[in-house]
């Protein structure tokens, strides 16, 4: 359904918003609990993948299946030259990740041979798994279905309001830092909206390594021992250099 389909269509609009809203969030947190009880059995450490992060993509799996004529109308690709900005984008989005932690703790990136046993590659292609089901779910189901009601950079908000308080294992940090960590996932899903472009998995892969960049960056500049502040700062600073850039690049292609 368009944002700007006609305003008799709205109560419906609304009634099928609200039901693809609750399907994803009942069946996502039920698949999150699930996997919280899986991991310890199956002995996979978090520092490689916290199966939690699946939840969000097996949500949005059965979202699909259960209402996909409820879900909103699919985005047609971009061409070529147009996803390879964006990605130009999101890459340098996480180069400023990088360089924004590097310059608050003093510390460079070092990326070890191994994490937990198993080689970092391996880590980091199952991180790149997990961010791409977190972001099928919030940047892709739930950032869709908000968006046909309304504008943009409202639903960037709420999806990043969303996608923070999804991670329950903040709450045990100090206020401050978790407040800086709200604001960072805010800041990150506005940065993700102004950038991606085209077709649903185009999106996704853009939103992905984003989403990647800004984990690894977090695990080979500190990791354990850099606080939300920092974190939430150099994501922030990422939105404010990225966003107003994506924002130029889009208008001039609707000109165009």
């Amino acid at each position: 359904m368009r944002p700007d389909a006609p305003e008799a269509a709205a109560p419906t609009r609304r009634r099928r918003t609200w039901l693809v809203l609750t399907v994803w969030f009942v069946t996502s947190a039920v698949s999150a609990m699930a996997l919280l009880a899986l991991q310890p059995v199956i002995g996979l450490s978090m520092e490689i993948l916290s199966l939690v992060m699946l939840a969000p993509g097996i949500g949005a799996a059965i979202t699909w299946l259960t209402v996909r004529k409820d879900l909103p109308t699919a985005i047609p690709a971009v061409s070529g030259g147009r996803f390879t900005v964006a990605m130009g984008l999101s890459i340098g989005t996480v180069v400023v990740y990088f360089g924004s932690i590097y310059v608050f703790r003093g510390v460079l990136p070092e990326v070890p041979a191994e994490v937990a046993g198993m080689s970092v590659l391996v880590m980091i292609l199952a991180q790149a798994v997990g961010a791409l089901t977190e972001e099928i779910g919030f940047r892709g189901v739930l950032f869709d279905a908000i968006g046909v009601r309304v504008p943009r950079a409202v639903t960037a908000i709420l999806v990043g309001l969303l996608f923070g308080f999804w991670h329950v294992q903040y709450f045990a940090l100090p206020v401050g830092q978790h407040a800086m960590f709200i604001i960072g996932t805010v800041a990150l899903t506005i940065t993700m909206a102004y950038v991606m472009v085209g077709s649903f998995w185009q999106r996704m892969a853009v939103c992905t390594v984003i989403h990647l960049g800004a984990n690894l960056a977090l695990a080979f500049t500190g990791g354990e021992s850099t606080s939300m502040v920092v974190f939430g700062m150099a994501v922030a600073i990422g939105c404010l250099m990225v966003t107003p850039v994506a924002v130029l690049i889009g208008r001039r292609d609707r000109r165009s």
